[in-house]
């Protein structure tokens, strides 16, 4: 009778701890960007690699954090910004599963003073950096473009003349364009389109809008000819993949997440300014370890009850 008793107390530590290890498995590793900066209300915007804009926080007690999943896209930027300072940019390396990575971002406050014109620089892209030259050549100001893509410049009507703005972003062709300096109290606008290193030829674009139970989880749209055309991450329930309706058609969205059965669905193309969206839930698996200590409890069992006959 002990014996039996013993055998049941096992059977039902090794049920949980399978249970325990499959739960494990599912919603993916996560790790911490912690966001250090001295200007508390400050905004702080992480960046994936992609140019998208992952999360946005609010710098409370000199710091925000953001959970970030590792089998993600990767984010490799923050931006921070406020009123009264420039907009600062620092870059991220992704933590690993539990683990927390530091990043440390320092708000230069405005200069106070003197008479003052605004240059405003509006730009395409997120994170971009802005130089603004002196007739001398060397630069006035300097700062990042926030995530509307443009960056305020207070320029003093008294100090060396500014005559040109640079701006530059990896994987963008660096843009240089004149300006005037502003007179006082008025504000110089220059906008400026940033063109790729590697454009996409051609044409008219539409969105597909893939909606997903599981954050973080990848997206591919994949082409007529079998290859990956477009790629997404989805963040608040949803991917949005601006696609070319003269490129190559795609006809299929595959959705994919550590713990999760992949998904596969049909997608049509969108017309020129259409979205058409898509819903692709995932489901999550079981762990194999759950069912092998499953099979092996049943394996017991058997032996259990032979021996007592």
């Amino acid at each position: 009778m002990k014996k039996i008793s013993y055998l049941f107390i096992a059977l039902i530590v090794l049920f949980l701890f399978a249970g325990a290890v499959s739960a494990d498995t599912i919603g993916g590793d996560k790790g911490i960007v912690q966001v250090k900066c001295d200007v508390n209300g400050a905004s702080a915007s992480l960046i994936s690699i992609s140019g998208d804009v992952y999360e946005t926080k609010t710098i409370t007690n000199g710091m925000a954090e953001f959970y970030v999943y590792t089998t993600g896209t990767p984010v490799d930027q923050v931006i921070v910004s406020a009123d009264g300072y420039y907009t600062s940019s620092a870059s991220v390396s992704v933590p690993a599963a539990g683990e927390t990575t530091i990043v440390s971002v320092t708000l230069e406050a405005k200069p106070i003073g003197g008479d003052r014109g605004f240059l405003q620089v509006n730009t395409n892209i997120i994170g971009a950096k802005v130089d603004v030259m002196s007739i001398s050549g060397s630069v006035g100001y300097s700062g990042y473009t926030d995530i509307n893509g443009k960056i305020e410049f207070a320029v003093y009507t008294t100090g060396t003349p500014i005559n040109s703005v640079v701006v530059s972003a990896p994987g963008w062709v660096t843009q240089t364009v004149s300006v005037t300096v502003p007179e006082k109290g008025q504000t110089e606008t220059v906008n400026i389109e940033m063109v790729s290193t590697n454009p996409i030829i051609g044409g008219d674009q539409g969105v597909i809008s893939v909606t997903s139970n599981v954050e973080g989880a990848k997206v591919e749209l994949i082409s007529i000819s079998g290859s990956v055309g477009y790629t997404g991450t989805i963040s608040n329930g949803k991917a949005d993949i601006t696609v070319y309706t003269t490129g190559t058609p795609v006809n299929q969205a595959r959705v994919s997440a550590t713990g999760y059965q992949t998904a596969t669905i049909g997608v049509t193309m969108p017309t020129k300014g259409e979205t058409l969206t898509f819903n692709v839930p995932l489901t999550a698996t079981s762990s194999p370890m759950g069912f092998a200590l499953i099979g092996l409890l049943g394996v017991i069992g058997i032996i259990a009850l032979v021996r007592r006959d």
